[in-house]
């Protein structure tokens, strides 16, 4: 089950209200080769270049990778610059399984 960092934001419920912003922190490959729709496409490796737009999207903003190691050392880093409202998802299967639990359907 993937881990919070200090995380109030029950995920569940940001994604049924539909106020949530996804993150996607793979490398541009994997990115091309399969990615949740609506998802936004920031590689962890230069996650600190995207920190101004990151701090103006919606929160919770939801992290998530291949196994949930990059989301976490992305979160850590975005947190470290004064970003909070941050949820890591963990990996791509998981962010897609707390899609299905929350009711959304077509990612």
């Amino acid at each position: 089950f993937p881990v919070t960092i200090h995380s109030m934001l029950n995920p569940l419920d940001a994604l049924r209200s539909g106020t949530y912003s996804l993150i996607d922190v793979r490398t541009d490959e994997e990115y091309q080769q399969d990615h949740i729709a609506g998802s936004l496409h920031m590689a962890h490796a230069q996650i600190l270049d995207f920190a101004d737009q990151i701090s103006q999207l919606p929160e919770p903003r939801i992290l998530y990778c291949r196994s949930g190691a990059r989301s976490a050392m992305a979160l850590q880093m975005l947190q470290q610059s004064g970003i909070s409202g941050l949820f890591n998802a963990g990996g791509i299967n998981d962010m897609r399984e707390l899609l299905h639990d929350a009711g959304i359907t077509g990612f």
